[in-house]
């Protein structure tokens, strides 16, 4: 659905109101708007004309202290001051009822402070809320009159980097650490690739930009303002604005889209600039949304899953907003009481067309498919390691010095702490960075590799499973030179994967003993040769591609002895040149020679030996909860839904510190009957709510099909 676009510019008129301006779906109006001059909490405020006690009732909005009948009043006020008087020709405007609705983009000045504290996206026709109109879907976008070049719709998976202003268990960025539990479940059913990053100052931010090249930020800080304008704090540099924000942005690649959890990113103004959302967009960054509510408000919730799926369904942007708003607003259970579901906001470069898709789905979709048929995906979204992930790009790094050939995830006992799962996470990460993931396991019905010749035998198991899943016409291999059935080379998928499959076997029955040396060498030419070959598959591949091992629980396996003492030797550049990435126990008897291996090579450099023990205090305190976000990832049978659980903003920390520590710190606890019970037993003690997200979009589907 594409709706047509109405701009409603509004300008001021010194000393008296401003001039409206409507153009737009075959209408054309200019009339005057009357304004006001009042004083609010201290600070004088011109208003639209009209209301009988405008400084009371602001001053209950802002305290969210409403009163019976306030929100609707609130909305009627703002309706009718600014769209009364055109509503009914827009309303009955053919191209409108055509499309089934429209998009009402506002377009002032970003210096119009005054207009930029109210909340439009609240007005209020004779009936309903305009996000709640039965019959039209009604957008409302903040157009800021600016030019921004280049805005292109992404044609692969996108990369979203979550960049946290401090720790995700602070009191005021915990809200907004919730709202990237919700995104990061996008990054789990495929919609996107993320990065989660803690940052310490606006040149970390800067520096974590420019190496990922992220098309979309989601910033989660503290928010304020300073010398009039809005900012953030960013680890230890304060009151961040626009100004220094937007340049760490776009130093390296300018994002397509910034979302803030920031406390007033959309509103905050004054006489010396506008809302901090709409400052970036007027310095280049083509769309901002800034997020107000709390995650623990249903209405929140369904915007935010709402847009973001939408948006990755290839819908044009402000369609998706208005459908997250309006499940939002139908589902609300006090939407008469509170402005929740009109908090978020949608700044918008005034070049970016009203049909504009942010996502190709077709495109961008490719490579989560890929990692669906290797397996390397599964519910529910992962959750802590973050330190381990944040090493992947060092697994493929061109550069030498930073190269990791070995990264061993140790622990004294890794049962049961998610390391089978911090594999296949850290494959599908790098699939969609453009690399290719060997996962040699886990080994549950099949016996591991006990000589070379079996390791060999399961890497090429494992090549013939990416070339079949990937559609890839496979390259003569030189480990299976000589095994070969004929001699030209084959031209079709088909007939490469026929003579490959036939010299593995051919391979797999000689009962020659392969030399390591040998071995590492034509790996080396065949992993090249593979990576090469994956470049006609088009994007996320290229020529950067790369394979890398993944090896689970090596203390199992019958060849570790051997393979340690190899890549003692060569392991610096890994294994035929690709890097391993492998788990292991090292407390346990089988542990023993990757325990003597770690104590050797722990300070050498391409080893790194990240521990893989319990989930810390703050993982467990977060992760749990974002799992407890998206029950339906743990409960998928068809017609059996768990509620959403989220924590009120007034749960002590310590209480919830201290609840999930009762699951160990494992990850796996999370198919546990305990898990829920913990969350229930928050619930009946007022630190949760609970509340049956997929019953509500369900009855919303049920009304707009």
């Amino acid at each position: 659905m594409i709706l047509p676009r109405v701009v409603v510019d509004v300008t001021s008129v010194p000393s008296a109101g401003w001039l409206i301006q409507v153009r737009g779906a075959e209408v054309e109006a200019t009339y005057d708007m009357a304004g006001e001059e009042v004083v609010v909490a201290g600070e004088p405020q011109r208003v639209p004309a009209g209301m009988d006690d405008p400084v009371g009732l602001l001053g209950r909005i802002r305290s969210r202290t409403p009163e019976c009948g306030d929100i609707k009043k609130y909305g009627k006020w703002l309706f009718d001051a600014l769209l009364g008087s055109v509503w009914p020709q827009l309303r009955d405007a053919p191209v409108v009822r055509e499309a089934g609705g429209l998009e009402l983009g506002l377009r002032w000045a970003v210096g119009e402070t005054d207009l930029h504290r109210l909340v439009w996206e609240a007005m209020h026709h004779d009936t309903a809320p305009l996000a709640g109109d039965p019959e039209l879907l009604i957008a409302i976008t903040r157009l800021v009159p600016v030019e921004v070049d280049n805005v292109v719709t992404v044609e692969r998976t996108p990369r979203v980097l979550f960049a946290m202003g401090g720790s995700a268990v602070d009191d005021t960025i915990r809200p907004g650490a919730m709202f990237m539990g919700l995104l990061r479940a996008f990054d789990a059913e495929g919609v996107c690739s993320s990065k989660a990053v803690q940052v310490n100052g606006l040149d970390g931010l800067a520096e974590t930009c420019a190496a990922f090249r992220p098309d979309l930020v989601h910033i989660v800080a503290h928010g304020a303002y300073v010398a009039g304008k809005g900012s953030v704090k960013l680890g230890r540099d304060r009151d961040v604005t626009a100004e220094k924000l937007a340049p760490a942005l776009t130093g390296g690649h300018r994002p397509l889209a910034v979302v803030l959890s920031a406390c007033g990113s959309g509103s905050f103004a004054t006489s010396d600039g506008g809302p901090l959302a709409a400052e970036l967009v007027q310095r280049g960054i083509p769309i901002v949304s800034a997020v107000s509510g709390e995650v623990s408000e249903q209405a929140c919730r369904l915007y935010t899953r709402r847009l973001v799926g939408a948006i990755g369904d290839g819908t044009p942007l402000a369609t998706a907003a208005a459908q997250g708003r309006r499940a939002a607003l139908r589902t609300s259970s006090n939407s008469a009481d509170q402005l929740d579901w009109a908090m978020p906001s949608l700044f918008v470069a005034d070049s970016v067309p009203a049909t504009f898709r942010p996502i190709d789905p077709d495109r961008a979709g490719r490579a989560v498919d890929l990692a669906t048929r290797l397996m390397l995906r599964e519910p529910p979204l992962f959750i802590g390691r973050t330190g381990i992930l944040e090493k992947v790009e060092r697994l493929v790094t061109d550069r030498d010095a930073d190269r990791v050939g070995v990264l061993g995830a140790v622990g004294e006992d890794i049962s049961g702490l998610g390391g089978t799962r911090l594999l296949r996470e850290l494959g599908y990460l790098l699939l969609l960075r453009g690399h290719l993931p060997l996962l040699l396991g886990p080994y549950t019905s099949t016996a591991p590799p006990n000589t070379l010749k079996d390791l060999l035998t399961q890497i090429l198991a494992n090549i013939g499973l990416l070339a079949s899943r990937a559609s890839l016409v496979l390259p003569r291999l030189e480990l299976l030179a000589g095994y070969y059935d004929t001699d030209p080379p084959p031209d079709t998928q088909y007939e490469a994967e026929l003579a490959f499959r036939q010299a593995s076997v051919n391979f797999g029955n000689d009962p020659t003993t392969p030399d390591w040396g040998i071995a590492q060498t034509k790996l080396r030419a065949d992993f090249a040769a593979v990576a090469r070959a994956a470049e006609s598959l088009g994007e996320p591949f290229g020529p950067k591609t790369r394979m890398v091992l993944l090896a689970d629980d090596i203390h199992k396996w019958g060849v570790t002895a051997e393979l340690l003492r190899h890549l003692e030797l060569y392991g610096q550049r890994g294994l035929g040149d690709a890097s391993v990435a492998f788990t292991s126990s090292v407390g346990t008897p089988n542990g023993l020679s990757v325990k003597a291996f770690h104590e050797r090579m722990i300070s050498m450099p391409g080893f790194l030996f990240p521990q893989l023990g319990p989930l810390t205090a703050e993982e467990a305190v977060v992760g749990f909860q974002w799992v407890l976000l998206h029950p339906t990832q743990l409960y998928p049978e068809p017609g059996k839904t768990r509620p959403v659980y989220a924590a009120l903003p007034t749960a002590p920390r310590a209480v919830l510190s201290k609840a999930f520590q009762l699951l160990k710190g494992k990850p796996t606890a999370v198919w546990d009957d305990d898990f829920y019970l913990i969350a229930e037993l928050l619930a009946l003690n007022d630190k949760f709510v609970a509340a049956d997200d997929e019953a509500a979009w369900t009855s919303y589907l049920e009304l707009y099909p």
